[in-house]
């Protein structure tokens, strides 16, 4: 057993250290998530399925061939009366039996439709379709991809809030340690020790907490890829900087949006549909050719069944003129009509609720600007606060509160700096696709 268990631990190691670190861009995050995110992965299927609803309207205008056989034994040949006029009996009748006991038919037909108008039009609708199903897709990955983009960013802000937490650690521990130097030496108070060494500990319990924090970020960007939480990942891009102005707010488009595009697909999937309809008053053709052959045997005589076949054919051109069905066409182009003006006003609302959405995005994207331009020079301030107090503490006339606190200021300062720029690129993130630029 001890030798069991000491294998199988060895085996779970292994398989362990099998799972190899992740490292990934933005760009290399992107490029996964539409690949391996299921809602990418559902849009492309729908994709294929839409394109297998063609095929099958595409056969229904493609010859339709069935072949036929059967085997019969009439037991019991039913019984017709005849005039006996046809056997030198007139005035009488006569019960007669025609047609042997054994037969075996087998025969091909084929089928093709020559002219309708609506199937053509059909067939027009589902490839439209097909376009529809692409829009959703690119729809999708436009949802895909602000969403991993600000996982990415948030896993990388993260980060960096850590690694200045850990910086600020060091620097508080290094002047505990001299403090206790100076303490030691008679230069410094109890007081001043007690001071750092309960900010060391505030800061470790941060740092903890920041820590989860990130390691939650980075599970919250796999899952928006598609990947499994767990798996070890490494981010090898950086947040963008901040711009120097917002000129490159751009104008709004609505054509560039994908919803409207959308809409417009399926304005055009209406206006086919209302066409089909008026198609239904136009005659229809249609071809038909048969072939087969039979051969028969009578009682006694089954073994000579299939020795003799006769063969018969037939084609045929069907033309199917509709005359009047109820007004079921008019009642269908009535609803139709009311689904395109229906289409119309949502396209309006929704240009609307688009503009809206625009400026809006352009004044969190300018206050944002506005915001990060105040926290670079709060950063500033507090960095020349903390270098003019860390000074006074090593020369003996600053206190280690004062020390402690611009610190504190310092670090809270470049957390505040970097979230702004977070939020910054959220705003631009949000901008974009507000503007149909994603």
């Amino acid at each position: 057993m001890k030798y069991v268990f000491t294998l199988l631990t060895f085996l779970g190691v292994q398989l362990a250290s099998a799972q190899t670190e992740l490292t990934l861009s933005l760009d290399q995050a992107l490029d996964m998530a539409t690949q391996k995110n299921v809602t990418m992965l559902n849009a492309s299927l729908d994709i294929a399925y839409a394109e297998t609803q063609v095929n099958e309207i595409k056969a229904q205008g493609l010859p339709q061939i069935s072949g036929s056989t059967d085997f019969s034994h009439t037991f019991k040949i039913p019984t017709q009366i005849i005039p006996g006029d046809f056997v030198g009996q007139p005035g009488t009748t006569i019960a007669t039996q025609f047609g042997v006991p054994f037969n075996i038919n087998a025969g091909i037909g084929a089928s093709q439709l020559l002219f309708d108008g609506s199937f053509f039009l059909g067939l027009k609708a589902a490839s439209e379709f097909v376009n529809i199903s692409k829009l959703s897709a690119s729809a999708s990955e436009i949802d895909i991809k602000e969403g991993v983009t600000k996982a990415y960013y948030m896993a990388l802000i993260s980060e960096q809030n850590l690694s200045q937490l850990n910086t600020s650690l060091e620097n508080i521990k290094k002047l505990q340690s001299e403090t206790e130097q100076l303490y030691n030496a008679g230069f410094a108070e109890k007081l001043d020790v007690d001071r750092l060494t309960l900010s060391v500990a505030n800061l470790e319990i941060n740092i903890n907490k920041l820590q989860n924090q990130a390691k939650l970020a980075k599970q919250l960007l796999l899952n928006s890829i598609g990947v499994d939480v767990n798996q070890e990942i490494t981010l090898t891009s950086e947040l963008p900087d901040e711009p120097v102005s917002d000129s490159n707010v751009s104008d709004f488009n609505p054509e560039n949006r994908i919803e409207i595009k959308l809409l417009d697909q399926q304005q055009e999937l209406n206006q086919l549909s209302l066409k089909r309809y008026k198609m239904g008053y136009v005659p229809s053709l249609y071809g038909n050719f048969s072939y087969g052959s039979s051969t028969f045997a009578s009682d006694g005589d089954f073994d000579k069944l299939g020795d003799d076949w006769y063969g018969n054919g037939r084609y045929a051109v069907s033309l199917s003129v509709p005359i009047f069905d109820g007004f079921y066409k008019k009642a269908k182009m009535d609803q139709v009509k009311i689904d395109i003006e229906k289409t119309e006003n949502t396209k309006r609302q929704a240009i609307l609720g688009m503009n809206l959405q625009v400026a809006q995005a352009k004044t969190n994207y300018v206050n944002a600007l506005k915001t990060i331009e105040l926290q670079k020079k709060s950063q500033d301030l507090a960095e020349r606060i903390y270098n003019t107090t860390s000074i006074k503490f090593k020369e003996g006339i600053g206190s280690s509160f004062e020390m402690i606190n611009a610190e504190s200021e310092l670090t809270q300062a470049k957390t505040n700096y970097l979230n702004a720029l977070y939020e910054l690129n959220v705003a631009k993130i949000d901008l974009n696709k507000a503007l149909g630029l994603l």
